[in-house]
């Protein structure tokens, strides 16, 4: 459990250092770093979502594929929007961009308090 929490809190910080860092590639590695963390969320939710619902099929995975497309759409649709409102400022889109984490939180959050913590929802579990 330690560990999901060391992960939440660097995942933040690599955005908020990707968002707030003066120095150019201190921002760029945090951007980086984001990215590395991001980027297993995509193969978790297909692996968690086919053990918990084994007989999805191929609907199933079509929704997660068709919602992995428009966040990938969105998100950065999302932040270039801040950043031309902001004058241009990247900085101003990166920072908005901790919203997704945040989301993501009170997303799990609800579904945990909803569906309770069920065996198949605990990590390891199969």
């Amino acid at each position: 459990m330690d560990r999901k929490k060391n992960y939440k809190k660097t995942q933040l910080a690599c955005y908020l250092a990707a968002g707030l860092a003066a120095n150019p590639l201190a921002g760029l590695t945090g951007c980086a770093l984001c990215g590395f963390s991001v980027g297993i969320m995509w193969p978790g939710s297909i692996s968690i979502s086919s053990r918990i619902l084994p007989t999805g099929g191929t609907a199933m995975f079509a929704r997660l594929a068709l919602a992995g497309d428009l966040g990938g759409a969105a998100g950065p649709a999302i932040i270039g929007n801040v950043s031309q409102n902001a004058s241009n400022n990247l900085k101003a889109g990166v920072l908005a961009g901790i919203g997704f984490p945040i989301v993501l939180v009170i997303s799990v959050l609800y579904i945990r308090s909803r569906y309770g913590n069920r065996p198949a929802l605990r990590e390891g579990s199969s």
